[in-house]
């Protein structure tokens, strides 16, 4: 049975600390709606957004939205942010956030979008950070079962090298509810405020706790990745986030390289999946050579939902040796009419763009460009074996607490020619992004973006991208060939920075990306591609076949099967058909009416769905057990029996 969230009136409080910056009330809704026969909640009336909320008739591009055009500007570039994510109990409402220049600031204030169908039409809110003095970049979105929550960093606010400071604000009123509660600092750490926040996760443990896990990048020394986590017995909704277990899980100036003003530890990334079951990983350099010499990937393990993390594993030099050094030739090309000599001594270099996945069954999936280096530190772009790689590791490969890790390794997309490159001698970024699929075993989809096939690069620093995208149907092991999910080739439209939803839906995906617009440059004069950035594109997206099963797959009505077996001791099955996608319930109770389990509650795709239900603990005697389901509700009996 949901559970009847209580929403304490804080408009007081709200007033008394930031009564100067809130509009007056211009809209009345629904603060909390439970099903019937709970209370239900009052009408309150609320506050606008605070800045310019806007509904947009969102002009489609194919099968592309756009969500706003209102100058926004760099800060989604970042692999390790997570700027998209979509309501895993119900998939049609879908949160964005994104950078912007808007109200005249210079360097950007905190944009989001949301949806409730889906991702066909858009409600925007500019100025998320208003009212604090700094400039918001790198947003984060989590879409809570009932809480859109978007956290940010403000760039420039304290001492140290860029004095960032991790905030996060909230919708007070659920999905749609227009008021953005204004940016809560959760910077309660001894650090220095020079520190950003990174790759957010939100999950629900077995006893129905709420956590959030964070990495925070400190930059006021070498640059360690802290990990702060907050528990809350129901969904976020308060002033505060009750951030704890404050630990340090990289250390730059014990395990990594890190030389002067050159960093060469990337920013991290982390998923955690359903059942606690996570990993957090980097791509860097050991500070011992002598065990590890290959720029490579180390990952940290968690197994309860991020409140404990293992030792490091990684990907040790004899494994990628011995993969790579059969891909990349000799010598390669240099692209000006000479070679590149790569033997003796070369390297596979693992990039610092890269994506961390966690399956259900508890594997790691890591997504990375990979390039040889040679014994000068020179990287050849124009190699044809250049391209991105994926690494997976099943869960028993972790089973000793730290070391090496045997990898099955595959190849996604060559990236000949598709580097950014930041002048002479930068570093390549993607945008590689990866999900997996809640409906179809073994399935992966990942993103990224590239030179279009079809302009000549040459000198020209302003190369012209588009949106790629690839799946597997084999959890990894093979790739489909890459799909242009964008494909226009118009100088107008150059798109790039994708970002992909951590799951996708029986063969759909979720992305979000930035569409380059150079007729109206979001700084002007432009110094760099990213100052044309000024647009914001949503595309839900089948990659792969999809069941075709209609019969299995959507029913003509519902139905509640009998459990079987029955009698039963201790674990039954209880199924079910939905003709429709749509919200479920599947509730256990006693013979006195009292709840016993909930089963299901929350959004399902349409067809046949099958749940255990295990009564061990529990009294013999007869149990019922309900479906609910968009009006349809049944009722069975069944009999345990020890």
């Amino acid at each position: 049975m949901r559970k009847l969230i209580t929403i304490v009136f804080i408009s007081a409080l709200a007033l008394g600390l930031f009564g100067a910056n809130l509009p007056k009330p211009n809209e009345v809704v629904s603060a909390a709606l439970t099903k019937s026969g709970e209370p239900r909640g009052v009408e309150i009336a609320l506050n606008s957004n605070q800045s310019n909320s806007s509904s947009n008739s969102n002009l489609r591009e194919g099968n592309a939205v756009l969500v706003d055009s209102s100058q926004n500007g760099f800060g989604m570039v970042s692999t390790e942010t997570n700027p998209i994510s979509v309501n895993p109990y119900d998939p049609s409402k879908i949160i964005m956030a994104y950078r912007q220049y808007t109200n005249g600031t210079a360097s950007g204030s905190i944009g989001m979008a949301s949806s409730e169908d889906g991702g066909e039409s858009w409600s925007t809110y500019s100025n998320l950070n208003f009212g604090l003095a700094n400039a918001g970049r790198y947003p984060s979105a989590l879409a809570a079962e009932n809480y859109p929550v978007v956290l940010w960093n403000e760039y420039g606010g304290g001492g140290g090298t860029y004095g960032g400071r991790p905030y996060y604000s909230f919708d007070l009123f659920n999905y749609g509810g227009g008021f953005w509660f204004p940016g809560v600092n959760i910077h309660n750490s001894p650090l220095a405020n020079d520190s950003w926040v990174l790759v957010p996760t939100q999950n629900v443990d077995t006893d129905g706790n709420y956590i959030m896990n964070i990495v925070v990048a400190d930059w006021s020394g070498n640059r360690d990745r802290i990990h702060f986590r907050a528990q809350s017995n129901g969904p976020w909704a308060g002033t505060s986030l009750p951030m704890s277990n404050a630990s340090i899980l990289v250390d730059n100036s014990q395990d990594f390289r890190f030389e002067g003003t050159s960093n060469y530890t990337s920013n991290g990334n982390m998923d955690i999946n359903s059942e606690g079951i996570g990993y957090y990983g980097i791509t860097s350099f050991w500070n011992n050579e002598a065990l590890i010499g290959n720029h490579t990937l180390f990952v940290k393990k968690t197994s309860d939902f991020g409140a404990t993390w293992s030792d490091w594993f990684y990907i040790g030099d004899n494994v990628l040796n011995e993969h790579f050094w059969t891909v990349f030739p000799d010598s390669i090309e240099d692209g000006e009419g000479g070679w590149a000599h790569l033997e003796p001594g070369w390297t596979p270099f693992l990039g610092y763009d890269t994506e961390i996945t966690t399956d259900e069954a508890g594997g790691l999936h890591a997504i990375i460009p990979v390039l040889p280096s040679d014994p000068d530190g020179v990287y050849p772009y124009w190699a044809p074996e250049n391209g991105i790689y994926h690494f997976h590791a099943p869960e028993e490969a972790f089973a000793l607490g730290s070391g090496p890790l045997d990898v099955e390794i595959s190849s996604i997309a060559s990236m000949q020619l598709g580097w950014q490159i930041y002048g002479d001698g930068g570093w390549q970024a993607n945008g590689v992004t990866m999900a997996t699929d809640t409906d179809i075993e073994d399935r992966l989809y990942m993103s990224y973006y590239t030179v279009s096939d079809t302009v000549t690069i040459g000198a020209d620093y302003f190369a012209y991208y588009d949106i790629m995208a690839a799946y597997s149907e084999d959890n990894g092991l093979s790739w489909s060939e890459p799909q242009n999910l964008t494909e226009t080739f118009d100088p107008n439209k150059d798109e790039a920075y994708p970002h992909m939803n951590k799951f996708g839906i029986n063969g759909e995906v979720y992305i979000m990306y930035q569409m380059a617009d150079y007729d109206r440059p979001t700084v002007d004069p432009p110094a760099v591609p990213a100052d044309y950035l000024n647009k914001i594109y949503f595309m839900k997206t089948s990659l792969g076949p999809v069941s075709t099963n209609t019969a299995a797959v959507q029913p003509l009505d519902f139905a509640l099967n009998n459990n079987y077996p029955n009698p039963f001791n201790p674990s039954t099955t209880i199924s079910f058909s939905i003709p429709t996608a749509g919200m479920v319930e599947l509730t256990v109770f006693d013979i006195t009416g009292r709840e016993v389990q909930s089963l299901q509650e929350g959004f399902l795709s349409a067809g046949a769905h099958a749940y255990s239900f295990n009564a061990a603990g529990l009294a013999s005697g007869a149990y019922f057990y309900r479906l609910e389901s968009q009006g349809f509700q049944d009722v069975k009996k069944m009999l345990l029996i020890k």
